[in-house]
């Protein structure tokens, strides 16, 4: 089987949908059977089987911007198709596969959250926002009805959109996004001083939807000294964010922005504790990467986060915007060993779970429907 794999974005590694766009690229190597290449406006140097649809920086800005993608990807796709007779076309962002979709037969979409299904159109102030959401969420159910098959990651969002979309169950496949496994045996849980600093590791780009303010009060709460390094806002929020951050008296902020994955990799070798309490979150591939590394997953009972951690056997699980109830949550877990290293443990067993070949393998079922 050939399949063209189209994603807006593909250079900086930065999310799950990012993450999973590279990993795919193995399929090349392990599946002699098939053949994958990648079409993406992001990309500086030419790769191997990957491709670059020019999208003008204009464009690129535009409130307007998914729908010109739209044209766009397909005229491009047809372009290759005449040198790589692919079998399947798959829009890593289904939205943008809606023009696809209606003008060739095997077109797949992933949806990877459920912002468009949920968008609460009538709580806008804004005019224009209230528009651009319903124009979004109509357009992702069009695409949703008229593809064959629909991806996502986690059984939560395939009932959201089940319901959401009104969509039958069958059209509708999860696919659990993998991590890298460390090359080990198992984690070695780190040793908790209380009276040297416990260093936490936040990553998320939205890091309001992530919960950071929520965490930064629950960590005022308690007893310790805290060093909170925060990855993935962007520079722009940096001064309201490290402001908020200078207000707590025994955290000390580090802010990174937006790093390369090997680095997210580095830090949490020497992390004590991952925090992002999500108030919306579709899976959180996050917490898988630090559970790989043998570190302690706190977390919410939002959206694909429980499944990931077993419904808090991998770790712990409290309500969302709920301070109190996570700064007790991170206070077991620094003080209890016994306990934070049993769930440890169990999150290294789940871990194997989220193994790349798993993906693969179901990912190219699907796709084989």
């Amino acid at each position: 089987m050939k399949i063209l794999f189209c994603t807006n974005v593909f250079e900086i590694i930065e999310n799950g949908p990012v993450k999973f766009a590279h990993l795919i690229l193995q399929i090349n190597a392990l599946y002699p059977a098939h053949e994958l290449h990648i079409l993406t406006e992001d990309i500086q140097t030419p790769r191997p089987n990957v491709h670059k649809v020019k999208l003008p920086t204009f464009w690129k800005k535009s409130p307007v911007s998914q729908f010109i993608r739209m044209w766009a990807y397909h005229r491009e796709a047809m372009r290759i198709r005449a040198r790589f007779p692919f079998d399947v076309l798959v829009y890593n962002h289904a939205l943008v596969g809606l023009w696809s979709a209606y003008r060739f037969e095997r077109t797949i979409g992933m949806i990877n959250d459920d912002n468009n299904a949920i968008a609460a159109v009538r709580q806008e102030k804004s005019l224009f926002i209230r528009i651009k959401r319903w124009l979004f969420h109509q357009s992702e159910k069009l695409m949703a009805k008229r593809a064959p098959a629909i991806i996502v990651n986690s059984d939560y969002l395939k009932t959201t959109l089940e319901k959401a979309y009104r969509l039958p169950a069958h059209k509708v496949h999860r696919l659990y996004k993998a991590v890298e496994l460390p090359l080990v045996e198992g984690p070695s849980p780190k040793k908790i001083s209380p009276s040297e600093p416990i260093q936490i590791l936040f990553v998320k780009n939205d890091y309001v939807r992530g919960g950071l303010f929520t965490l930064l009060e629950a960590l005022s709460l308690l007893p310790f000294r805290f060093t909170l390094t925060l990855i993935g806002p962007n520079q722009s929020d940096k001064e309201r964010i490290m402001n908020r951050v200078a207000t707590i008296s025994n955290v000390e902020g580090h802010f990174l922005g937006k790093i390369p994955q090997a680095d997210v990799q580095r830090l949490l070798a020497n992390t004590h504790l991952f925090c992002v309490p999500s108030q919306k979150e579709a899976l959180g591939v996050a917490n898988l990467e630090a559970m790989a590394q043998g570190v302690p997953v706190v977390s919410t009972w939002v959206g694909g986060i429980p499944e990931v951690l077993d419904y808090g056997r991998c770790g712990w699980l409290v309500e969302p915007n709920n301070a109190v109830a996570l700064a007790a949550a991170i206070e077991e877990c620094l003080t209890q060993e016994t306990i934070r290293t049993q769930k440890i443990v169990h999150a290294y067993q789940q871990v194997q779970n989220f193994s790349p070949y798993r993906m693969f393998d179901t990912f190219l079922e699907i796709l084989s429907l």
